[in-house]
């Protein structure tokens, strides 16, 4: 019997490398995931929403206010909802600023109004959704919401202010029909027109808040 030179040798297994590239190329591809895109749909949705929430208006320095705040939500679909009405009714508390002006520097404070209660109405947007494990052991549900429109304030001098206002939330599932939500909310409003108005006085509004949600229509 004739064996097979080393050359022809060589030669065969250059071969049989060169076939089997293509396969694990392939499977290389297949197993880094490829262009395959598995994403699940949402485990709770959202139809009527009912928010009751307690927070802060904290950017008065003498006045600090504690905000009592109910809202109605309506969710269209997954991505799109509509926050038809909010309020809050702010407890302003004194701060002691102006009894620390006045003990220690002989400065009185000026007298402004505080705010006392504020509306608004919202788009509402929920691009981000997703879960994650807590202590391996408990997997929580969550997503961001992005809200933006249109805030009336009432103030103690009697003057109402309108303007722009925008913000955003994180909610955590914890069954289908509720859920716990943090809000930050920032609204720009005005009692005149700038630059038309010299009187005109714009004013920020900071709001900070946590509360629960129930959720009516919905369901996992």
């Amino acid at each position: 019997m004739r064996h097979a030179r080393p050359g022809y040798r060589c030669i065969a297994l250059v071969a049989l490398c060169a076939a089997a590239l293509p396969a694990r190329a392939q499977y290389d591809d297949e197993d880094g995931g490829g262009t395959a895109v598995v994403i699940q749909d949402r485990q709770f949705s959202m139809a009527h929403e009912f928010t009751l929430a307690t927070g802060t208006f904290p950017l008065d320095a003498f006045k600090k206010g504690v905000a009592f705040t109910g809202r109605y939500t309506l969710h269209f679909d997954e991505f799109n909802a509509w926050e038809i009405v909010g309020g809050a009714y702010s407890l302003n508390v004194d701060s002691g600023l102006a009894d620390v002006l006045r003990g220690k520097f002989d400065a009185q404070a000026e007298a402004l109004p505080t705010l006392l209660v504020v509306a608004d109405t919202n788009y509402v947007m929920k691009p981000l959704y997703g879960k994650f494990t807590l202590f391996n052991s408990l997997i929580l549900y969550q997503e961001m919401l992005f809200a933006g429109g249109l805030t009336v304030t009432y103030w103690s001098d009697g003057s109402f202010r309108p303007g722009p206002d925008v913000g955003a939330a994180i909610r955590f599932f914890v069954w289908d029909w509720l859920s716990v939500r943090f809000d930050l909310r920032h609204a720009v409003v005005m009692n005149g027109v700038p630059f038309l108005d010299p009187n005109a006085q714009i004013d920020n509004v900071l709001y900070l808040g946590a509360g629960v949600s129930f959720n009516v229509g919905g369901g996992a």
